[in-house]
C-alpha cells in the first residue's frame, strides 16, 4: 500500500507532478450550439447578413446558456447584447444560406470560448454543469398501430432523432448504423424487452459502440396520430435513474413534427436528469486523498488525464509516486459521490476501500521497530481509504 511503502520522490517528480493547479475543462463540443436559425430583412444584402448573424450568436449564446444549466435557473440567466455575445465568440459557421437584395437567411452554427461563458453564468451566480456524459446507445423504437419498428426505414421516430445530431451535448447519444448483424441481434420486440436474454443482447450492442449503457426510448402514437408517449427506459449504466415519460400533441397533424418535438424534448428531459445528478449548488472547496492504483504508465496517464479534465476538480498534488502506485491531494467541488460519477465519464473509477485491519496500537507486524519501538511492531500511516483505477 501506497502510505507504508517508501515513495520515490525523485526531484523530475516533484517538477512534473507536484501542485499541478487544474482549470476546469470539459470537451471542446459542449460549447457548440448548432441550429440556430436566421431570417433578416434590411435595406441591403450586406446589412441583413450582418444582423442575421450578429442576433444568430446572440440567440446561439442565449441557448448556450441554458444547455448548460437548469430550467429554473433559465429565467435569471444574463441579459445578452450583441457586443456580449460577440466577445464570446469562438467562431461560426452558416449553412443552406439564401440571400436577396434585401434579406438574408441561413442556418448557423456557433461555438464559444469556454471561460468566457463561465464568466456571464459566475457573475449571474447561477450554477452550471460542464462535465460530459460519456455517450450512450439510443435505439429509437416505434409502436404503432400494434406493430414495433426500430431499424426499418418506415421509423419516423427513428428519423427525428437522426436530425437532431445529439453528440455535442452534455448527455450525447448515438444512433447505431443498422447494419444487418445488429438488426439480427436486437430486433424492436428485444429492446423492448426485460429478459435476461435481452439485456445481455443489448449490453452486447452497446460494447460494439463503447458504450456501458443503452437507452431505449419508446414512442407509442395514438389511434389518429395526433398524439405520441414516449416512455424511456435505462439499461446498464454507472448510477441508476429514474424513467422519463412525457406525451406530445401535434399541432397541425404533421407526423414528422410531432417525432421531432417529441425527439427534441426526450432529448432535453435526458440533458436534465444529467445535469441534476453533476450541477453542484455549492461552490465550497473540499480536499480528498486517494491512492491511485496502476500495473502500466499508460494506466498512471489515463488517471491523471482523467483528473485534469474533469471539471469538478480545481487542483491537485502528487505527495507520492512510485512503481504502480500514487498518493494524490485533490482539491475538487461537491460531494465525493458526484465527483466519482465525474471521473467515471474518464474511464476513472473512483471507490471507497476499507483499510486494512491493524492491532489496537496503530501497528502491523513484522515491520522493524524504530528507535525505542516495540520490537516487531511499526507505526504504520493510515492508507487511503478512496481508491483511484482504470475502468476495466
Amino acid at each position: 500500500m501506497i502510505s507504508a511503502f517508501r515513495l520515490l520522490l525523485a526531484p523530475f517528480c516533484a517538477l512534473v507532478f507536484a501542485a499541478i493547479l487544474v482549470s476546469p475543462a470539459a470537451a471542446s463540443d459542449i460549447f457548440k450550439v448548432r441550429g440556430i436559425h436566421v431570417d433578416k430583412t434590411a435595406e441591403s444584402a450586406t446589412a441583413a447578413r450582418s444582423a442575421a448573424q450578429a442576433e444568430g450568436q446572440r440567440l446561439a449564446l442565449v441557448a448556450m446558456m441554458k444547455k448548460l444549466t437548469l430550467p429554473e435557473d433559465w429565467q435569471s440567466l444574463p441579459e445578452v447584447d450583441d457586443a456580449t455575445a460577440q466577445n464570446a465568440v469562438r467562431g461560426f459557421q452558416v449553412a443552406g444560406e439564401k440571400t436577396s437584395s434585401t434579406r438574408y437567411i441561413a442556418e448557423m452554427i456557433v461555438s464559444f470560448q469556454p471561460e468566457a461563458v463561465r464568466r456571464l453564468l459566475r457573475g449571474a451566480g447561477i450554477p452550471f454543469a460542464e462535465t460530459q456524459a460519456r455517450p450512450t446507445l439510443l435505439l429509437p423504437v416505434l409502436r404503432r398501430g400494434g406493430e414495433l419498428t426500430l431499424w426499418e426505414e418506415n421509423n419516423p421516430w427513428r428519423d427525428a432523432w437522426a436530425s437532431l445530431r445529439p453528440a455535442d451535448e452534455l448527455a450525447p447519444l448515438i444512433l447505431p448504423i443498422g447494419e444487418i448483424m445488429e438488426m439480427s441481434a436486437v430486433p424492436a420486440e428485444t429492446a423492448v424487452s426485460n429478459s435476461e436474454e435481452a439485456e445481455a443482447a443489448l449490453d452486447g450492442l452497446a460494447a460494439n459502440y463503447g458504450a456501458s449503457e443503452v437507452l431505449v426510448a419508446e414512442a407509442t402514437l395514438s389511434g389518429d396520430e395526433a398524439s405520441v408517449q414516449v416512455n424511456v427506459t435505462r439499461h446498464g449504466g454507472l448510477v441508476p435513474a429514474e424513467p422519463i415519460s412525457a406525451s406530445y400533441q401535434a399541432e397541425d397533424r404533421d407526423l414528422a413534427k410531432l417525432m421531432q418535438s417529441a425527439a427534441a424534448g426526450t432529448m432535453s428531459a435526458i440533458a436534465v436528469q444529467w445535469k441534476r445528478q453533476i450541477i453542484v449548488r455549492d461552490g465550497t472547496l473540499s480536499t480528498l486523498t486517494v491512492q491511485a492504483d496502476f500495473a502500466t504508465l499508460s494506466e498512471w496517464e489515463t488517471i491523471r488525464k482523467g483528473l485534469t479534465s474533469t471539471p469538478l476538480v480545481q487542483g491537485m498534488e502528487v505527495a507520492g509516486i512510485a512503481s504502480h502506485g500514487a498518493e494524490i491531494r485533490i482539491s475538487h467541488k461537491g460531494s465525493v459521490e458526484m465527483l466519482a460519477l465525474s471521473l467515471a465519464q474518464q474511464n476513472v473509477t473512483l471507490d471507497d476501500v476499507a483499510p486494512e485491519t491493524t492491532d489496537d496500537m496503530g501497528m502491523q507486524p513484522d515491520d522493524v521497530a524504530p528507535m525505542g519501538g516495540v520490537p516487531g511492531m511499526a507505526p504504520v500511516k493510515s492508507a487511503p481509504r478512496w481508491h483511484l483505477s482504470v475502468r476495466q
